[in-house]
């Protein structure tokens, strides 16, 4: 066994021909994600405290150093910027909120995939491998899990695949969870040569089974609790799981599916193809060819969510849907065309031939977005009024200059895009319909309060705002936004340049009476005093986050409790001067209330 810096080797063969080299490694860099609690510019809850051993596994808490994303539970969801899916019966049992894609050293045939969970465990819902064929190959899916308060080395029975890989994606549904999860590592377990079909009925392998598995659980870097069955985990997958997936199931003889359709007139049966999802309308397509014609007809294909089949869109998926797209109102390409399975010339090739009608448009997490693209947007569909650009990091100032000319904007996502302020107000000067703005971790706006100014003079029927760890607002911006008397969602979390509020709060809580969402997440100087303007003149107030809020009391949160009878979230983790006893009370007499206490350093013996 060969033990290194992030991966080692074992080798388990009893002779020549049955040699066996399993290499085990952990994740030596992140290439994407879709969000993080951390910031670009700090260390803490960010996406690249993944890679490597664990650091604090097999220890349960809250802790910086670990992987964190933004969101958990429905809370977002049932948030005045939620945002509908589109296409929704195309949406199966498992909606993902977001992913991650890892990179290892070394190129391997996956056998076993283990994520170290050091916080509420069990969102993961989907695991990944993609092949040097940019193909990605589905190693397991399952629902989310409600697991409890324990740590958890989370490793799933996984499909064998006939191409090597070292880019894994995990991806996350967080509605089960109470509190946000935290990931400290991922293993990944494989080998040089592909496991052949026959391994599961090699007698040999499965007596080396138990040797295996006794030599992991003596390496230091795993710190397997004693709970996790890894033997008969391994023995289950070569006895049961592996020849179930291997065996070929027998197809029944085809009946003619189409018998009951051919009395229905092409108006009835457009509608009954309107519940369809875009893999079943393809499906039919290949039925008969009055089936052809009618589950290709445009006007099926008004809302397009391509998102939930991000693995295997690709350039050729878009010239296949381009004659289907004619009438195209809504699209959503979020997390599409990574690796370049989309390139920014077909992408514009696909919206130049798609007419004038799209009005709502996400391309979440899109790599292949650039000025190219973003500037054919704004020349071809003057007309959208939802545009989402999270994490889309391709795109420089040039190209958002452009998007001044979409002057029917209502919702304009940016989280985490390279955004300057320049661009940014000509684009708030242009839009006055704006009612939803996500500017989370711009870091490269020079100065928030600007914009906080500009949006209190042409955008007055703003709905909700994100100032998420932008650190250049001051009270100064805080106190531009009364002027936004339709704000019902205000988000300053971690915005460390407000610092001592001063009336900022009380001149943003008397001004915005109809404030529903309202998270001051780490505002380290405010105090009781701050805060009872918005329970004196916010009775609408449904979720409070006061994470870190240091100095104020448990007096302040009582009030919230008692005089807010809308409040269905409060958040007083890391809450100084708030006790877990009082916590514990409030979430009995309140039960319609979900009060969050997060901890740290809860160490498991």
């Amino acid at each position: 066994m060969v033990d290194m810096n992030n991966f080692a080797i074992i080798d388990i063969s009893n002779s020549e021909e049955n040699e066996i080299v399993f290499i085990e490694q952990f994740v030596h860099d992140v290439v994407g994600f879709s969000s993080q609690y951390g910031s670009d510019i700090s260390i803490s809850y960010t996406a690249y405290n993944i890679t490597g051993k664990p650091s604090k596994f097999p220890d349960y808490g809250d802790f910086p150093q670990a992987f964190v994303m933004r969101t958990y539970g429905n809370w977002w969801n049932q948030a005045p910027s939620r945002t509908p899916q589109f296409m929704p019966q195309s949406l199966g049992k498992i909606v993902s909120q977001d992913f991650i894609d890892l990179q290892f050293e070394e190129v391997v045939y996956p056998f076993r995939v283990s994520v170290y969970e050091t916080y509420n465990p069990g969102s993961v819902v989907r695991i990944w491998a993609a092949t040097f064929c940019n193909e990605w190959k589905l190693l397991w899916e399952g629902e989310p899990q409600k697991v409890g308060h324990t740590p958890r080395v989370f490793s799933p029975v996984i499909r064998t695949i006939d191409k090597p890989t070292k880019l894994l994606r995990l991806e996350f549904d967080h509605s089960q969870l109470e509190y946000y999860t935290e990931l400290d590592a991922v293993l990944l377990v494989g080998t040089k040569e592909p496991i052949e079909p026959s391994f599961s009925n090699n007698s040999n392998v499965l007596n080396n089974v138990g040797q295996l598995t006794s030599q992991i659980l003596q390496l230091n870097i795993h710190n397997i609790p004693p709970q996790v069955d890894i033997p008969n985990s391994i023995m289950s997958f070569l006895e049961e799981e592996l020849p179930l997936l291997l065996k070929e199931t027998s197809c029944s003889t085809p009946s003619t599916a189409t018998d009951g359709f051919h009395c229905l007139p092409d108006e009835t049966v457009l509608k009954i193809f309107g519940y369809l999802s875009l893999q079943s309308l393809c499906t039919c397509a290949q039925v008969s060819r009055r089936f052809r014609d009618l589950a290709t007809d445009p006007l099926l294909y008004t809302e397009l969510n391509l998102k939930v089949y991000w693995p295997c869109i690709t350039n050729k998926s878009l010239h296949y849907l381009t004659r289907r797209c004619q009438y195209l109102h809504k699209l959503d390409m979020s997390w599409c065309g990574d690796f370049m399975r989309i390139t920014s010339d077909n992408f514009v090739d696909f919206i130049e031939q798609c007419g004038v009608h799209l009005t709502h448009l996400r391309l979440n997490s899109c790599k292949f977005v650039d000025n190219t693209c973003i500037i054919k947007v704004a020349e071809q569909w003057e007309a959208t009024t939802q545009l989402g650009l999270r994490n889309c990091q391709n795109i420089a100032e040039y190209g958002y200059s452009h998007l001044a000319r979409l002057r029917n904007l209502e919702y304009l996502d940016l989280y985490r895009t390279m955004i300057e302020i320049r661009s940014l107000k000509s684009i708030l000067k242009s839009s006055s319909q704006l009612k939803h703005i996500n500017m989370g971790s711009c870091v490269h706006i020079s100065s928030m309060d600007e914009i906080a100014q500009m949006l209190a003079v042409y955008n007055k029927e703003l709905v909700s705002v994100d100032f998420w760890k932008t650190y250049s607002l001051t009270p100064v911006g805080v106190k531009a936004l009364r002027k936004c008397r339709k704000l019902e969602e205000v988000d300053l979390g971690w915005c460390l340049g407000v610092g001592a509020p001063g009336d900022s709060l009380y001149s943003l809580a008397t001004g915005c009476p109809c404030l529903r969402k309202l998270f001051l997440a780490a505002l380290r100087g405010i105090t009781d005093r701050d805060l009872e303007p918005f329970i004196e003149h916010c009775p609408l107030l449904e979720q409070v986050d006061l994470l870190g809020v240091r100095s104020i009391t448990s007096d302040i949160c009582v009030k919230f409790l008692t005089r807010c009878p809308k409040l269905r979230l409060l958040d007083v983790s890391f809450c100084d001067q708030v006790q877990d006893t009082e916590v514990a009370y409030w979430r009995m007499v309140f039960p319609h209330v979900s009060v969050k206490r997060s901890f740290q350093h809860d160490i498991v013996p």
